[in-house]
């Protein structure tokens, strides 16, 4: 793909405040280097400054050039060749962007004690990266594996680009020292940890966009009623508010907008069924007596929830039902006999889920046993509160289903030791399938959490060692076959992913909405002019 040059899109507007107020979560890992620290839905903390080499376009979600101007498949089928764009310069006077800073991003996201998800994978699966000149660039491959082209992308979070003579005068950064310099439309002003982040517009013209206010801050408020208070008392100016907080939003003048890609899924996973030897099926289970090992035990779990009340009371009947937990229509893979078949394998029928327990030998007197995490997420609002309705749905069935309290940092250290025997943990994550595949369909990734079958990991190898999008395809196709065969995991709902403005700051805010961690493209949130 190629383009004919910078976009700079918008013209500035003088807004009524310096300071647009973005409230939302606090990320689940402060920091300040994306491709070290953390993997994406925390990346929200820093996409005000940096860009990649292939953006996502905020309407349609298809990617598009950013900081490469083109790129294509090599002839051997074992290299991206990606032509670099010229005259984009780095925050603070630390020159022009050019290849060594690719080389750089990809040796931070390949260090061994990267905190990545994708760490490995860029480890394991580019030999190098070839400089052609200061803006061309070769990443050879060991393996045709379509998930570096998208890893590499705005898409998954991660591979932000940041200048390599910053980092060489400074070194890595932390949260008591300034971020290294990148190249997106903001660069940093101030932070304070666990209460906001501040951002200001650079000095200078941004290569591509021109943002229309001053500064923007990322404030960190984890409930959504003092999101909402703070929206109406004229604190923040940008909000996520739970479903049934949106009526008492619009009646104060407030605006929702929704993300143009339908993108976002959530799912519930089970975790206990992890092989004794990480990603190797003849070891054999490292929990062998876990109930989540039996089939009639997960589609009991999925039938026992009622979808259409979940939809109603924490989604305003605007989600749409998820056949697959992974699987979309407009996606690689999709099976039109999964949402014919989904009532008799998954949907709500809790006489059905009964039975299905007492097949397994459970029943009153020798009540399944199981464990859910209460988890706040970060990418939509609610999810305590609807957890704990499926917990009561549990109760219904007589399932005692224990409630789970962890901070996000423990809960991730046990499920990537594999400590979880018996534990269901509800999921939100965007929809690229790839990185669905590798994470929460197979047992080749440390932290995965579902139950595991070796025919999806070899299904998974099959999509993920080609760039053929017809071949991808049928290997897509077999694998949705097989999560839906054997009740991998819950399925729960697509959701549009909404977010309140004050409109008498902002005009409108233009995402995606396909993305993890959801919040994405701070620079088409527009200002309502003075």
């Amino acid at each position: 793909m190629t383009d004919s040059g910078t976009t700079n899109a918008m013209a500035m507007v003088e807004p009524k405040v310096d300071r647009v107020v973005f409230a939302q979560r606090t990320p689940g890992t402060e920091g300040w280097d994306p491709n070290f620290d953390f993997s994406s839905p925390p990346s929200v903390q820093v996409r005000p400054l940096y860009e990649y080499l292939v953006a996502v376009n905020p309407t349609t979600g298809a990617f598009e050039p950013m900081l490469a101007s083109e790129w294509s498949i090599e002839p051997d089928g074992l290299g991206i060749r990606y032509k670099l764009r010229e005259g984009v310069q780095f925050h603070y006077d630390w020159g022009e962007f050019s290849a060594k800073d690719v080389v750089h991003t990809q040796w931070s996201m390949s260090r061994e004690d990267s905190l990545h998800s994708s760490s490995g994978m860029f480890r394991n699966v580019v030999d190098e990266i070839e400089v052609v000149n200061d803006h061309e660039l070769v990443f050879r491959l060991n393996t045709a594996n379509p998930n570096i082209p998208n890893a590499i992308s705005q898409l998954q979070g991660g591979w932000e680009i940041s200048s390599k003579d910053h980092y060489d005068a400074d070194g890595q950064p932390t949260l008591d020292m300034p971020p290294t310099a990148g190249t997106g439309p903001y660069q940093y002003q101030a932070r304070e940890q666990g209460l906001q982040a501040l951002y200001e517009r650079l000095p200078f013209d941004n290569w591509r966009i021109d943002v229309d206010f001053p500064e923007l801050e990322l404030r960190w408020m984890d409930e959504a009623s003092t999101r909402l208070a703070a929206l109406i008392a004229g604190e923040v100016h940008i909000a996520p508010i739970t479903a049934d907080q949106e009526a008492t939003a619009i009646t104060e003048g407030m605006q929702m907008v929704q993300g143009n890609v339908p993108g976002f899924r959530t799912f519930f996973n089970f975790q206990g069924s992890w092989f004794t030897e990480h990603g190797n099926p003849d070891s054999g289970r490292l929990f062998p007596d876990s109930p989540l090992l039996n089939q009639n035990v997960r589609a009991a779990l999925s039938k026992a929830i009622n979808r259409e009340e979940l939809n109603a009371a924490f989604f305003g009947g605007e989600a749409q039902k998820a056949h697959s937990a992974h699987f979309h229509p407009t996606r690689l893979g999709w099976n039109d006999a999964w949402e014919q078949n989904f009532a008799e394998k998954y949907d709500y029928d809790p006489a059905a889920a009964a039975a299905l327990l007492a097949e397994a030998g459970y029943n009153a007197d020798n009540p399944l046993e199981t464990n859910l995490h209460l988890i706040n997420l970060t990418t939509y609002a609610g999810s305590e509160d609807l957890i704990e309705s499926v917990q009561g749905y549990y109760q219904e069935i007589g399932v005692k289903a224990n409630l789970v309290i962890l901070d996000a940092a423990s809960r991730n250290a046990q499920a990537r030791a594999h400590e979880f025997d018996n534990h269901i943990g509800l999921v939100s994550t965007s929809s690229d399938l790839l990185l669905a595949g590798r994470v929460y369909m197979t047992s080749r990734h440390p932290t995965a959490g579902n139950y595991q079958d070796p025919r999806i990991n070899d299904a998974y190898a099959a999509a993920a060692s080609t760039l053929d999008p017809v071949v991808q395809d049928q290997a897509m196709r077999t694998m949705g076959d097989l999560v839906f065969e054997v009740n991998q995991a819950i399925p729960l709902f697509w959701v549009p992913t909404k977010i309140a403005i004050n409109p008498d700051i902002v005009s409108g805010y233009t995402f995606s909405g396909n993305i993890s961690g959801n919040w994405t493209h701070y620079d088409r949130i527009t200002a309502t002019p003075k």
